[in-house]
């Protein structure tokens, strides 16, 4: 069994079929429509399904020849009927439903088997029933059957609509249709009129009848006029008994031809049925002719057959028109104003002007749509004649809409009915009415109405009508009208409502963005606008009303709403509430217990914000607007803010307001918002805070902004263009904290501090301070103290003609500044307190590598783990080594450590003695000239090694 999705299935089907439901052809028309429902299993690898089935039919009637037509498509049938498991859609089923519903026989079955012979789709299933019913047709002389069947075969063709059967077989088909006719014809004389007409009653009026095989045989056989395919020449021919089939068949009886005028539904037919009946029955058809039949004659949309009565009326003087009312007929004279033909529409022209004066005005206004052009002029010329106040205004307006009628209606409403006896509905109508209604109406207001007589309340109704969902031009004129009127006259509710109308939203939002006032807005009207900010569609309207401060007081939205809209993750939202509250409230705005005249207190107000914009659990969008408030309130920084700017706002707050006590945790705080607003508070305030001292902790921050503070008021210290608010003075830099900023975790820590000591060296520095550096676990640093040793402590006269060295290469090669601080170069020296002589010096360096003690740890990257402290013996020989490269690049320096790096190579420490050893041997290679105490002189050769 399939799965199905569809509305209907087999099983609804055959319930239908089974109780003789009148319903049934339009039920399986609607079924065969829908797609085949999916098995239930997927079909096994190879398998061939009904889909493919049906496009190995296809292929098959694609090709050249009848033979191969013929056989790939009985493969095809042969390799699916083959299948064990195949699984054919259900619609196959109907191919023994419809034969069972033929062979029951009742007359609800006949009527739906009548119907679908005729419409439904020729699909498998269906087409298989009906090819079984149209032989059951032909061997049981079925005539109802057989003129369905045949003449679906024969109109088929050149019909559109989904079709599985072949071109080929329905050519099969519809030539058996005929050779079937032939044959009783010839056999049966009796009975080929009545098959015949059950065939032709059935062709509609939009068939191709040139394309016809059936039809223009049994019309036009005689001629002789068609090959194995088709008929040419002109058929149907205009004389269609000359050459019609077994013309002495048809001579039998009138019946079967006055039937087919009776139920026919094309012209050709009916002209067939009355030629044939004026030739063979005259003396029948004028006794046949009776008031009633012609009646029912002028009920049919057929040319030929209205002509046929024209005729009949006009020759016989039994039929006058002015007898046609006593004899029943006046209502089918008028009739024929709508008739295809146009002597029948002229008969019933002149006797509706001669017999019809009182021809209802319904009637007539009908008449003004008719698609031929005289019964317009008729009707249009009859209403004219009327009293228009008679006919009514309302009526008058419909008569708008017509060509003929439109000046006339138009100048009628005008000139015949004061302006009070056209009601306000009756305006609102032809509003909404057609072209011609809205031109009338435009030009009808403008006449007899002043500008802004007709009220807000008219436009409104206008707008309210539902009609303005579908009327572009209507609503536009009613907004225009409407927005001439003052906001205020209009009625707040009614704006309000129509804020969140697709139509007429925007322009409604328009004309309160430039209202001055709205008087009657309620603290209701208010709420319902807050509401309209949580939908998409009505967001930008409601946000621009309640952003108006003409319309809405800051009072009347509310602190808490405006904060809990700046709460909000959605940037539209959150940046109206932000700018809002920037603009409209005041830091005493913000204290949650006001009083009830809404006044608040300024210091509560200010704690709030800084709450606000610091407190652990508040949302960032929240915190965003908070900083910003106490930026662009800020005495000095506000003033300089772009959002100060934009909003021309005046600091509100003074600098007692921005404590350390509040600003400087922020500094250590894990969010980068947070830490961003401290610094920049910290910038300004720091001096006020008179925490000068306290900005050496800063360098160690893992925040970059935060060291930043430190390094900007550090490194500019005595810089006469620095900033004075940050900028520490040359007296107020602490030796100990600087020197303590070598020993930072961070590496720009380190250098600022190198940095300092460097530039600030005589008023910070000191031998025992350098030989405190050369036990840093920082290599660059020991080298840095070794080198200001040198030059800034060495006796004035060593050596002669002294002159710094340069920094070593790559020292220079990281010259530029790496994140806050440059790094230390060589300077000029400045007189810092010198040795008094070369052994003096001497001493100190003995001085300071006997009495290193354990040495402090190293100090790693800015990221990295826990640190462990050094042995005394590995902080010594780092000195050594430092002492040593100075030494290398130094001869001058390398004569006075030389003695002292000799005495201690007797140590009895072997990491130590071994130190120094390769410190001499380091230095004797670089400077083979020097002489050392306890090494030989290099000979020859090893000085060329």
């Amino acid at each position: 069994m399939a799965s199905s999705p569809n509305p209907i299935d087999i099983a609804n089907v055959k319930q239908l079929a089974a109780s003789g439901s009148p319903a049934l052809a339009e039920i399986l028309e609607a079924y065969l429509e829908q797609p085949d429902p999916a098995p239930e299993a997927p079909p096994r690898e190879g398998a061939l399904t009904f889909a493919a089935f049906l496009q190995l039919l296809s292929v098959a009637q694609g090709r050249s020849t009848p033979e191969q037509r013929r056989e790939q498509a009985t493969d095809a049938w042969r390799r699916f009927l083959a299948q064990v498991d195949a699984a054919p859609p259900p619609r196959l089923e109907l191919a023994d439903l419809l034969v069972r519903i033929y062979e029951e026989g009742t007359d609800a079955g006949r009527s739906a088997l009548c119907d679908v012979a005729k419409s439904a789709p020729l699909v498998f299933g269906a087409w298989g029933g009906l090819k079984r019913i149209y032989k059951l047709a032909e061997a049981r002389l079925d005539a109802e059957l057989f003129g369905a069947l045949a003449y679906r075969f024969d109109a088929e063709l050149s019909r559109g609509g989904r079709r599985e059967v072949s071109r080929g077989t329905l050519i099969y088909m519809r030539r058996r249709a005929w050779r079937f006719l032939r044959e009783l014809g010839r056999s049966t004389p009796e009975l080929y009129p009545q098959f015949a007409v059950e065939v032709l009653r059935h062709y509609t009026p939009d068939t191709a009848f040139r394309d016809l095989w059936v039809a223009n045989h049994i019309w036009a056989h005689g001629a002789g006029k068609y090959d194995g395919r088709s008929f040419h020449g002109g058929v149907p021919p205009s004389d269609m008994v000359k050459h019609r089939a077994f013309g002495e068949a048809w001579r039998r009886s009138p019946d079967p031809l006055m039937l087919l005028l009776s139920t026919c539904q094309a012209d050709p037919p009916a002209r067939f049925a009355i030629q044939g009946l004026k030739k063979d029955f005259a003396d029948a058809l004028r006794s046949a002719a009776t008031p009633a039949w012609l009646a029912r004659l002028a009920t049919r949309p057929l040319a030929s057959a209205h002509d046929f009565l024209i005729e009949t009326l006009l020759g016989s003087p039994e039929l006058h028109q002015s007898k046609l009312r006593s004899l029943g007929l006046h209502d089918a004279a008028l009739a024929l104003l709508g008739s295809p033909s146009p002597k029948a529409r002229a008969f019933a022209i002149e006797y509706a002007r001669a017999h019809a004066a009182d021809l209802d005005p319904e009637r007539l206004a009908a008449l003004l749509a008719s698609e031929h052009k005289e019964t317009r002029a008729f009707a249009a010329s009859a209403l004219q004649g009327r009293s228009p106040r008679a006919l009514g205004f309302a009526f008058l307006g419909r008569l708008l809409e017509h060509g003929e009628t439109e000046a006339w209606a138009g100048k009628a409403l005008g000139e015949s009915f004061d302006r009070a006896e056209l009601p306000e509905p009756f305006l609102v109508d032809m509003i909404y009415g057609e072209g011609a209604q809205k031109r009338w109406a435009a030009a009808y207001l403008k006449a007899k109405y002043r500008p802004g007589e007709l009220g807000p309340a008219f436009w409104i109704r206008v707008l309210d009508d539902p009609r303005h969902e579908d009327d572009d031009r209507a609503t536009e004129i009613a907004l225009d009208a409407l927005g001439k009127h003052p906001v205020a006259a209009i009625g707040t509710p009614w704006l309000l409502g129509a804020l969140t109308r697709k139509r007429i939203g925007r322009a409604v939002a328009a004309w309160l963005e430039k209202a001055d006032a709205l008087p009657d807005l309620t603290a209701e009207g208010v709420e319902r606008l807050k509401g309209l900010v949580f939908s998409a569609e009505t967001r930008a309207v409601a946000l621009s009303v309640l952003g108006n401060p003409k319309i809405v007081t800051a009072r009347q939205l509310t602190l808490p709403w405006l904060l809990a809209l700046a709460r909000r993750a959605d940037p539209t939202l959150n940046g109206f509430a932000r700018r809002y509250l920037l603009a409209h409230m005041k830091p005493q705005d913000f204290d949650a217990g006001q009083d009830a005249g809404g006044r608040g207190d300024r210091e509560a107000g200010t704690a709030r914000l800084f709450a606000l914009a610091l407190g652990e659990k508040e949302p960032e969008p929240m915190r965003a607007f908070a900083q910003t408030y106490l930026r662009c309130h800020h005495p000095t920084l506000g003033p300089e803010q772009s959002e100060a700017k934009e909003l021309d706002l005046k600091p509100a707050l003074k600098r007692s307001a921005f404590t350390a006590e509040r600003i400087w945790p922020a500094l250590s705080d894990k969010r980068d918002d947070v830490r961003r607003f401290a610094a920049l508070i910290t910038r300004a305030e720091l001096r006020a805070w008179g925490y000068q001292a306290r900005v050496y902790e800063l360098a160690h921050s893992d925040a970059k902004e935060v060291r930043n503070i430190a390094f900007d008021a550090l490194r500019k210290a005595g810089d006469p263009s620095a900033d004075p608010a940050l900028t520490l003075t040359l007296d107020e830099l602490d030796p100990a904290q600087v020197f303590a900023l070598t020993e930072s975790l961070k590496k720009s820590a380190r250098e600022l501090g190198l940095s300092l000591i460097l530039k600030h060296y005589a008023r910070l520095g000191g031998p025992e301070r350098l030989g405190w550096l050369m036990q840093s676990a920082d290599r660059e640093v020991r080298l840095f103290a070794v080198r200001m040793l040198w030059e800034k402590h060495r006796p004035r006269d060593l050596p002669p003609g002294w002159q710094p060295r340069p920094a070593r290469g790559k020292d220079n090669a990281r010259g530029k500044e790496k994140e806050e601080g440059p790094r230390p170069a060589a300077e000029a020296p400045e007189d810092a307190g010198r040795f008094a002589d070369v052994e003096a010096l001497r001493a100190f360096l003995r001085y300071v590598l006997s009495g290193i003690p354990a040495g402090r740890s190293p100090e790693p990257g800015d990221d990295a783990g826990p640190r462990r402290r050094l042995s005394a013996s590995e902080a010594k020989r780092h000195v050594i080594e430092v002492v040593r490269d100075l030494a290398v690049e130094d001869a001058a320096f390398a004569a006075l450590v030389a003695p002292v790096i000799a005495e201690f190579t007797g140590s009895i420490a072997k990491g130590e003695w071994q130190a120094c050893l390769a410190a001499l041997m380091r230095l004797r290679r670089a400077h083979p000239g020097l002489e050392i105490e306890g090494l030989a002189a290099p000979s020859a050769g090893q000085e060329r090694a």
